[in-house]
């Protein structure tokens, strides 16, 4: 009784990749109010021509087979209500579809990810207020993990296309390809966008009497210049990957900030009142530790704006 989508031919790999608009998008919608900010956020993305969007809705497990009859009518219903409205707002070479599932939520989406080549998977908050709810054992922190594809989630109401991008680098595998899936989030003419990297407090918990602040201030400057020196490294070779020409490069606004990452990060993004923050995790198995307790889920529970997780293209590939 559930709608099939035929499915697309593979996704190219990031690697391969420019930085234009998306081929495919999944969207899974649970139907709550809430729904309506991540529509309009599609509608605002960049697609690439003859893009394909599924929205897809997914059913609890454990209802009567009457009462899932119902339920799937009802979902389908609300599905060609939101594909019509999201029609009329983007350009006719779009093709909308719809499905429903019943199952485990977060198995279902990763699973229907894989079976339309989805490049992204856009998805809004999962009930309560706080992000925290969102990500602690939520759906979306299952979705990132097994779909192994670069996650949005909605938090913020769209109204623009995002105006004050930023992205958390931590100078590893991810960072890159955080870079990356960010440019196509932004497309040309693309707003400044800022960088913002966390170095540990140079000797700050050392008892070496001995040392002046001015040995601290200076290992300090040091360490400054050597991560500006990565970031610019970092940047580049993104930019060259994504085949992104320097005319349409974004202007870099580099943060480098000492002290707690979560904490920094957190000031950084709201002192550059973001609206989106790009965040790189840390390969397939360290998805998990990403998301429960480290920096990257510390982060992701405080900041106050949309938040796109990229996993690296060794986890995106199925790789571990």
């Amino acid at each position: 009784m559930t709608d099939r989508a035929p499915p697309l031919p593979p996704a190219p790999a990031l690697a391969d990749t420019p930085a234009g608009g998306f081929r495919s998008l999944l969207v899974p919608v649970d139907l709550s109010p809430a729904s309506d900010r991540v529509i309009g956020r599609i509608a605002l993305l960049p697609l690439a021509e003859g893009a394909r969007i599924t929205l897809l809705h997914v059913l609890p497990e454990g209802l009567t087979f009457r009462a899932q009859e119902r339920a799937e009518g009802d979902a389908r219903t609300l599905l060609r209500a939101e594909a019509d409205a999201l029609a009329r707002e983007l350009p006719r070479s779009v093709t909308i579809h719809h499905a429903v599932r019943v199952g485990a939520a977060a198995a279902e989406i990763a699973r229907h990810a894989d079976a339309v080549a989805a490049d992204l998977v856009v998805m809004g908050r999962a009930g309560g207020e706080a992000l925290r709810e969102l990500f602690f054992g939520s759906t979306a922190e299952r979705v990132v993990r097994q779909a192994r594809l670069p996650v949005l989630v909605v938090r913020l109401r769209p109204r623009t296309p995002y105006r004050r991008p930023a992205v958390a680098l931590a100078l590893d595998d991810a960072s890159r390809d955080a870079v990356i899936t960010l440019l196509r989030v932004i497309p040309p003419p693309r707003p400044a966008v800022s960088v913002i990297h966390v170095c540990d407090a140079p000797l700050k918990a050392l008892a070496y009497s001995s040392l002046h602040e001015d040995d601290i201030e200076a290992c300090r400057e040091a360490r400054e210049r050597k991560a500006e020196e990565e970031l610019a490294q970092v940047l580049t070779a993104a930019l060259a990957e994504a085949k992104v020409p320097q005319a349409d490069a974004p202007a870099w606004k580099t943060r480098v900030r000492h002290g707690p990452p979560r904490a920094q990060i957190e000031k950084a993004a709201k002192k550059a009142d973001a609206d989106l923050l790009a965040l790189g995790t840390h390969g397939h198995s360290g998805v998990v530790h990403a998301f429960l307790g480290t920096v990257a889920g510390d982060v992701l529970r405080a900041v106050a704006c949309d938040v796109l997780v990229v996993p690296p293209r060794e986890a995106a590939s199925g790789g571990t």
